[in-house]
């Protein structure tokens, strides 16, 4: 019985060395999606779900581990006559669950934010950096990959910044 259970492990990883010369090296990728953003009503009431997307420049040196610089649009909040503007930069570290063909990764960063908030009677521009965390799972076919993530971010002013995003990334492997 053990040794049934020894050969069924080793035909699941056997395919997974070519899978693994695919998924390491630099990658490009976009992903769209829903945002959610809460603003303080003592700072600016407005709450919304809206698209949004990002646009994600990664290199992953090992299998277990990868670096990520996103561009992030939550899309523009609105309430009424008001409304909100926000987008960044982030930069994360992403690692990996070693599980063949399926990739499962915690992201922690941080990202550069701006809001750009408008109402009849005030408008504000707040810039500022804090801390982006989250959880991904998705799958690799050769270069091309497909994710689902979902992302928290701390923004000032805001109670609440998320976004659940579908993605899909090529990798280019590596350079030399």
């Amino acid at each position: 019985m053990r040794g049934y259970f020894v050969a069924i492990i080793a035909v699941c990883l056997a395919p997974t060395g070519a899978a693994l010369a695919d998924e390491t090296g630099f990658y490009f990728g976009g992903d769209v999606g829903n945002s959610t953003e809460h603003f303080n009503s003592s700072v600016f009431g407005v709450n919304s779900d809206n698209g949004g997307f990002k646009v994600a420049a990664g290199f992953r040196p090992l299998p277990v581990l990868a670096g990520e610089v996103d561009y992030v649009s939550f899309g523009r909040a609105s309430a009424g006559v008001n409304f909100a503007d926000t987008d960044g930069v982030a930069i994360s570290a992403l690692a990996f669950l070693p599980i063949p063909i399926v990739d499962v990764y915690g992201r922690l960063g941080l990202m550069n934010w701006r809001v750009d908030a408008n109402s009849p009677g005030d408008s504000f521009h707040h810039t500022g950096s804090d801390l982006t965390y989250g959880v991904g799972a998705g799958a690799h076919w050769g270069s091309f990959a497909a994710r689902l993530e979902y992302e928290r971010f701390q923004v000032g002013g805001s109670t609440s910044m998320q976004l659940a995003t579908a993605g899909l990334t090529y990798t280019f492997g590596w350079p030399f």
